[in-house]
């Protein structure tokens, strides 16, 4: 089944009885496979609970005004958008070489939704683990690479989709009124993944379910909203500040 109607979405994404696909279990430690069967995204239940609240608890040690600030500022020094997201969260969650971890988080994320693993992912995987710690603290380095993975690909994709968009002549005035618009039309995520409880797969079509709506459904709703939206729109704000002064 796919959904493409606003309504009929946000009554799916609010019903607990509707969850991701899952993932394998029994993959090796260490790998891109074994990653996607610990994370909170790919998880439901008790166990879903429990791996998103130690998410939120990673960042909620992360201060949204700071992450933007700190995205600006290498914006200004004329990073590369794919090295933002991952290095601005990198730094504020203590981690010294910021330039392996971005490296390590783009190559693990290039599977990390489809699953597609490659031994360039499961490397960059092993590279995370060693990383990120809290030695001795699987779950909570789990986590943190959570937070960094889905930031890599949510946040990045959302500031090349938004940067486009400020080549076309009708492009918002402000940084805000941008992402609201690219997020509305032009997600960095274009379709989300359920299964009914019966098993049979459901996808929403999140440009044609967010059309025509101010309330956008990129960040999900009900029972699953993203738990970084706040620190994901706070370092794209500052990107695309920055850029935009720069223009």
């Amino acid at each position: 089944m796919r959904i493409t109607d606003h309504a009929a979405a946000r009554a799916v994404l609010s019903d607990p009885s509707c969850v991701p696909p899952p993932v394998p279990s029994g993959a090796p430690f260490g790998t891109l496979a074994w990653l996607r069967s610990q994370v909170s995204r790919f998880a439901s239940g008790a166990e879903h609970a429990e791996r998103r609240a130690l998410v939120e608890e990673c960042l909620s040690a992360l201060d949204p005004s700071a992450l933007r600030s700190a995205a600006a500022t290498r914006a200004a020094r004329g990073a590369e958008i794919m090295e933002i997201p991952a290095g601005v969260l990198g730094e504020a969650l203590g981690i010294d070489d910021t330039g392996a971890l971005v490296r390590a988080v783009d190559a693990a994320a290039t599977g990390y939704l489809s699953g597609e693993g490659t031994p360039e992912a499961d490397a960059a995987v092993a590279t995370l683990l060693g990383l990120v710690g809290p030695a001795g603290d699987l779950p909570r380095a789990v986590a943190r690479i959570t937070v960094l993975l889905q930031a890599h690909g949510a946040t990045t994709g959302l500031l090349r989709n938004a940067v486009a968009r400020l080549a076309g002549e009708s492009a918002p005035a402000t940084a805000g009124q941008l992402l609201l618009e690219t997020l509305r039309r032009d997600p960095p995520l274009l379709v989300t993944k359920r299964v009914d409880a019966h098993g049979a797969p459901i996808e929403i079509d999140l440009v044609a379910a967010n059309d025509g709506h101010d309330e956008h459904l990129t960040f999900g709703h009900g029972v699953r909203p993203c738990p970084g939206a706040e620190h994901a729109m706070a370092i794209a704000t500052g990107v695309l500040e920055t850029i935009m002064e720069l223009r």
